[in-house]
């Protein structure tokens, strides 16, 4: 395997540089032959000034034609003539067209209306566009309006469920919002937000993203053919973007739901050169559970879980060709048990005592970038930001004895910390020279500082005081990558990118590197039908350990280091795209196949919080991964009923030599069959219907096949038992790791939304069922005497199942100014 890795990168290296040359001779030698003109400028929301990521912008028969970046911005370089229809479109907008004088270059932007302002339109899209200029693949995008109608957990609308029902992704565990891309593990997705990696993506447990959808404007969802541009890990890349502003006037949101409450406020601030967002939310489980708490436990405790996140930015338009934005993230959670002053009376006096415990843990993230059109055809960004994860686990004791012996007090705290902070550097840049070429190029420089896991435990007494620290020490490292790519045009029917990305990494006095050749290409068969391929070489300098339980996160973000080499992958994908524009239909086929290398996992009984070793000795390395898949989607964007359906096919497998004896073993995420139904139905102007089905092969676990008893009379007698007979512990016998099947998960979910014009805006009532049919899905199982039997008795035992979600109404309301 390794010699047929080294010879498909040899020879991928070796076929990119001669194809980049090659590049360069067919744009100078155009250059020189005939006069050229470029056209540039942006495409934009016509109501909000919102720049449009993706949209096409073509000439009349579509034959050449280019994409906005992710500024909106587009750059179209054609022969020197008297004039040029030019034709910009993007799904769910009004396509626009205009004719401009062909001799001089000319900057021109659109401003594209929605459907819903122009009433009963056409709805174009991203078909319209030249197919050959579409050099993506396994690519997903669901557009935020669509997204907001999906059914939803509790009423609140979320961006990483809506991606679990496309083919490729799934959830870990009922109800959980990470992302499983293609076999890969959530910390192998490389989660982006305004272009600034962001690391913990869940809120409630897993239950909910922290992105708010009200502040978003663009989501895509990238499972392979990783362009050069990305990096830093194996799996997959959520780019995710904030919105800028409303331009046009000052608008807002507000709405109220089960799970959370938020806000947001958008618009100009001075003479439409300045706009403003403005996004928070706060969870509202914490006024339930702080009742329910006091009442069950009469009033000695209480438990409280709550959540928020908060987004800001700011946008300014220096001059025509120059724009700064800065933004802020902040989202947290935290989980807290605080128990009431406890009171003993004795003989002797009074004890006093108290004790709780507290969990935190969240993301901040500031950021300030600047975009400039350098020329026509040349367009930059430079971003400076700062980024950080900080995870706390925290007890308190405090203890009063009021005893006729004297007063004696005592307070302490004990925690456990751990996190990671990055600062970040990067300049990217866009380079149109003409519609047969579109060259990207840029540079990223990153100072982490991971601290894997540390505990702190104070005490103060009238008699001492203790403070001391213990566990891993804070690790630094470095990362620099340069990267270079070409969207190319070869024939009227082959277009490819074709990319390297070059990274150097140190941490511990040791460096590690390498070159990631990309290759993506696209074969067209006739006017509807595209064939498509891909392989993509990538490297992830740290790892993520996680509890394997079903409890509250407790991850931790370590770095690779001298005992720990970076993970490894390569994909290969190949498939095939066709459209039915009577049917309005999408179909996609993909066949993959992942290789991971350098993987790392706890070892057998290792804990979080077991600090005598260092995290290093706590861990297996050197693990393999082996994913093998097929995924089929079938989709419709326009009409009245839309949606789709999705099913993947697939094997996931992993390798340790000091697990299961060396041998292959399902990876507990396994899932050899997923499939979805999506669909979407206007019913009204201002009434929609939603359902969604989705269906699962049972995650794979490793139960006991057996047990026996083992003779230690140390370990304690039968407590009231005259025959002076000894508990017996039980050792269990295992077999292969994860041989088990837990049973097959499906769910239906159903929703309408209900809007209404009133004075100064709309309103919004969404109603809705998470799991209709109460199905009683698996979260966890275990092995079980009875009710009626002691776990030391020699009855059976039963193997049972807990179930976390039955059917559960959700109702939300919003308020649109």
């Amino acid at each position: 395997m390794q010699l047929i890795n080294r010879i498909i990168y040899s020879m991928s290296s070796g076929f990119l540089i001669c194809l980049l040359l090659l590049a360069g001779a067919v744009t100078a030698k155009g250059q020189r032959l005939e006069t050229r003109v470029t056209f540039s400028g942006t495409v934009q929301d016509a109501s909000t000034g919102e720049k449009l990521l993706g949209a096409a912008v073509y000439i009349a028969g579509g034959q050449v034609g280019t994409t906005t970046n992710a500024a909106g911005f587009y750059s179209l370089t054609l022969p020197a003539r008297d004039s040029v229809r030019l034709t910009a479109s993007y799904l769910g907008y009004q396509r626009t067209t205009t004719v401009l004088a062909g001799r001089q270059t000319v900057a021109c932007s659109f401003a594209l209306a929605t459907s819903n302002e122009l009433g009963e339109v056409r709805v174009s899209g991203a078909a319209d566009a030249p197919l050959e200029r579409r050099v993506e693949m396994s690519t997903l995008q669901i557009p935020m309006a669509q997204l907001r109608q999906l059914p939803a957990l509790l009423g609140e609308s979320d961006v990483l469920r809506a991606f679990q029902l496309m083919p490729g992704v799934q959830a870990g565990r009922e109800g959980s919002g990470a992302l499983y891309v293609r076999g890969g593990s959530p910390d192998q997705n490389l989660t982006l937000l305004d272009d600034v990696p962001i690391y913990y993506v869940s809120h409630v447990g897993g239950f909910l993203s922290v992105f708010d959808a009200n502040a978003i404007s663009d989501v895509r969802l990238l499972k392979g053919g990783f362009p050069a541009r990305y990096g830093g890990r194996l799996s997959a890349v959520l780019d995710v973007r904030l919105k800028e502003g409303n331009k046009q006037k000052l608008s807002g949101t507000a709405g109220v739901g089960v799970l959370a409450t938020h806000i947001s406020l958008e618009g100009p601030l001075k003479n439409d050169k300045t706009t403003f967002l403005v996004s928070a939310r706060r969870g509202n489980l914490d006024l339930f559970s702080r009742l329910a708490s006091a009442r069950s436990s009469g009033g000695t405790s209480v438990v409280g879980y709550s959540f928020y996140d908060a987004s800001a930015k700011v946008s300014h338009q220096l001059t025509p060709r120059d724009q700064l934005f800065a933004a802020v993230y902040l989202g947290g959670d935290r989980l807290f048990v605080t128990q009431k002053p406890q009171t003993i009376a004795g003989p002797q006096g009074e004890l006093r005592y108290q004790n709780g415990s507290n969990l935190r843990y969240g993301n901040a993230l500031a950021s300030l970038r600047w975009n400039r059109q350098l020329t026509p055809r040349l367009f930059g960004n430079a971003t400076l930001a700062a980024t950080r994860f900080h995870y706390e686990n925290g007890q308190t004791f405090r203890l009063e004895d009021r005893s006729a012996a004297g007063p004696l007090s005592e307070n302490s705290r004990a925690s456990f910390t751990s996190g990671v902070q990055n600062l970040l550097v990067k300049a990217d840049f866009a380079y149109y020279p003409q519609p047969a070429h579109h060259v990207r190029f840029g540079a990223t420089a990153i100072q982490h500082a991971f601290t894997p896991g540390s505990n702190f435990f104070t005490s103060r007494s009238s008699a001492a005081a203790t403070d001391t620290t213990f566990g891993a020490r804070r690790v630094g490292a470095r990362e620099v990558a340069f990267y270079g790519e070409d969207e190319i045009r070869l024939t009227a029917r082959l277009s490819a990118n074709l990319g390297l990305r070059a990274v150097w990494y140190w941490v511990q006095g040791q460096s590690f590197g390498g070159v990631q050749p990309r290759l993506l290409a696209t074969y067209l068969i006739g006017e509807h039908t595209a064939l498509k391929a891909s392989y993509a070489s990538m490297q992830q300098y740290l790892h993520l350990l996680s509890n394997n339980g079903a409890g509250l996160p407790t991850d931790l973000w370590v770095p690779a280091t001298r005992r720990v080499a970076p993970q490894r992958a390569q994909q290969l994908a190949v498939g095939v795209a066709r459209t039915l524009p009577a049917w309005g239909l999408e179909i996609s086929i993909e066949a993959f196949q992942k290789s991971l290398r350098q993987l790392i996992e706890f070892r057998e009984g290792a804990t979080f919080y077991n600090s005598s070793q260092n995290w290093e000795d706590k861990v297996v390395t050197g693990g393999q991964g082996r994913v093998r898949g097929l995924e089929v989607l079938v989709q419709r964007k326009t009409g009245r009923l839309t949606g789709w359906v999705g099913y993947t096919l697939a094997r996931n497998e992993r390798q340790f030599q000091q697990l299961n004896q060396g041998q292959w073993y399902p990876y507990k995420y396994d899932r050899r069959h997923d499939g979805s139904v999506v669909l979407i139905y206007a019913l009204r102007p201002h009434i929609t219907l939603s359902t969604t089905w989705t269906y699962g092969t049972g995650n794979a676990l490793t139960l006991a096949q057996g047990n026996y008893n083992i003779i230690d009379q140390s370990y304690g007698r039968l407590s009231g038992d005259a025959s002076d007979r000894y508990l017996y512990p039980e050792a269990e016998v295992y077999g292969s790791k994860n041989s088990y099947r837990m049973r097959a998960y499906h769910r239906l979910d159903l929703g309408a939304t209900f809007t209404k014009a009133v004075r100064y805006g709309e309103r919004v009532w969404r109603i809705g069922a998470y799991n209709a049919y109460s199905r009683h899905n698996p979260y966890y199982i275990y092995y079980s005497a009875g009710a009626n039997e002691s776990y030391y008795s020699k009855g059976q035992k039963q193997l049972y199942q807990l179930s976390l979600f039955p059917i559960l109404p959700a109702i939300s309301y919003e308020r649109r100014f």
